[in-house]
């Protein structure tokens, strides 16, 4: 009875999870409500996000405990936040359940290629964390709270939501590959997963039906071992289907089944060790590339960022492209940069004053969840870029028609007009936000524009 009713909280967990999510992430918009802090609250479970705030900072932030509480919680129970906490998890079981449901026959398939591809995990985190202590944030824009959002934002924007419809289809047809093998999150809570104090393990009569390996969506059922693998979701499926109630939750055994299973795992890795270094080799060589190639692309060209955003290197190193900011933008100002202006700046935050200018309400400051947009006090801290006008466009310089609308649109009052109502751009006054040139009525490019600094 008590099993039930941990799956009945287990599966209600998953509905609010996933759910309050998507609504709150709908919601947002300014002026900003609750959703805004519980949003920022709930990207802080994710311990990726507290070492990001290391790596820039170098300070333990005050929300610090919530993210090593998740550790802690690991430790003791396994990785509880992919199979119970985690909205996009819960997405990718119900797609998982829906293909088990239609292709009755894939389970056994998908077994053979999670079981294959559990050694590259640990190697993929090798990648991510050289990857992100060179500088780079696409490791904090693949775990959940982030991609989720991000495409999440891309539907409400009206954009296709590339990035899910792939990871969904792949969950059709190979289970869970995602948050076994891939997702950051999940591969760094298995790799704290392996000394948990409680797991599932074999306590009865195992008859090796192989029900738990069918029924296990990433491929770490007790059966062939005797213990649960440490990427283990713990969401009892295994002790579900069991006919002999032979699979229990407790603490970890020290001898016997586990003793066994760290041998064969001794055995394993002393038979691959020299493939290993090979991979190992190639792995770091290519997260070094990978990581100089991002820097540098994102650094060879400035672009209008959001009010408060950090210096542009640190910016596109910070920034997990969750979206958040160009959702609650009230003007429209802000969109995902596209591919061609390289990988780096790929899908971050910019201005397009041309579409819609900023109108300083610092609601972008208040939703970003990696400090990639800092938060600032004063108009004199922002520093967006600096309006110039180009007087051969420009009705007032080039037709001497009585033309002040930049003038009139500027909240900062950055630009001044002569005798003749001519503008002229006070450069100690502007914060670039952009309304100037949205407002010149010059046909194609505008007379005024804001240019980085």
């Amino acid at each position: 009875m008590k099993y039930k009713m941990a799956h009945l909280l287990r599966f209600a967990l998953q509905c609010v999870s996933s759910v309050l999510f998507v609504l709150l992430l709908a919601k947002l918009s300014y002026p900003l409500g609750a959703e805004g802090p519980i949003y920022r609250w709930l990207a802080r479970l994710d311990p990726w996000l507290l070492f990001s705030q290391l790596r820039w900072h170098y300070a333990v932030p005050s929300w610090g405990w919530l993210p090593l509480l998740m550790l802690v919680v690991t430790l003791f129970a396994g990785r509880v936040f992919c199979g119970w906490l985690c909205p996009f998890g819960a997405l990718l079981e119900l797609a998982d359940k829906a293909s088990r449901a239609i292709f009755k026959k894939r389970s056994v398939t998908c077994a053979k290629v999670l079981t294959a591809l559990q050694p590259v995990r640990y190697y993929w985190l090798i990648v991510l964390a050289v990857v992100f202590l060179l500088g780079s944030n696409w490791v904090l824009f693949l775990t959940p709270f982030a991609l989720f959002s991000h495409e999440i934002v891309r539907v409400l924007q009206g954009s296709f939501p590339w990035a899910l419809i792939m990871i969904i289809v792949g969950t059709l047809f190979f289970s869970r590959l995602w948050c076994s093998i891939i997702c950051p999150t999940g591969v760094l809570l298995s790799l704290i997963a392996r000394k948990r104090y409680f797991r599932y393990q074999i306590t009865g009569n195992c008859v090796h039906c192989e029900k738990c390996t069918s029924a296990c969506s990433v491929s770490s059922a007790p059966e062939d071992s005797g213990v649960a693998k440490e990427w283990c979701l713990a969401c009892g499926s295994c002790q579900q289907v069991c006919p002999t109630k032979a699979i229990s939750w407790r603490r970890s055994s020290r001898q016997g089944t586990g003793s066994l299973m760290a041998l064969n795992d001794e055995l394993a890795a002393t038979k691959s060790q020299s493939s290993r270094r090979q991979f190992f080799k190639g792995a770091v060589t290519v997260a070094v590339a990978i990581a100089f190639w991002e820097k540098t692309v994102g650094a060879t060209k400035k672009f209008l960022r959001p009010p408060g955003a950090l210096p542009e290197s640190d910016f596109t190193a910070a920034c997990n492209r969750c979206g958040r900011c160009i959702e609650v933008c009230p003007s429209k100002a802000l969109w995902p940069m596209p591919i061609a202006a390289g990988l780096g700046n790929f899908e971050t935050p910019y201005l397009i004053p041309r579409k819609a200018g900023c109108n300083l309400c610092m609601t972008c400051q208040a939703v970003c969840p990696t400090g990639a947009i800092s938060q600032v006090f004063s108009l004199k801290e922002i520093q967006i870029g600096k309006a110039n006008i180009n007087k051969p466009r420009c009705l007032a310089w080039s037709e001497k028609t009585l033309c002040f609308l930049c003038g009139e649109r500027c909240p900062v009052r950055a630009i001044a007009g002569d005798e003749r109502h001519r503008p002229s751009v006070l450069l100690d006054k502007c914060v670039g936000c952009g309304s100037c040139e949205n407002a010149c009525p010059v046909d194609g490019e505008a007379a005024i524009q804001v240019l980085t600094i």
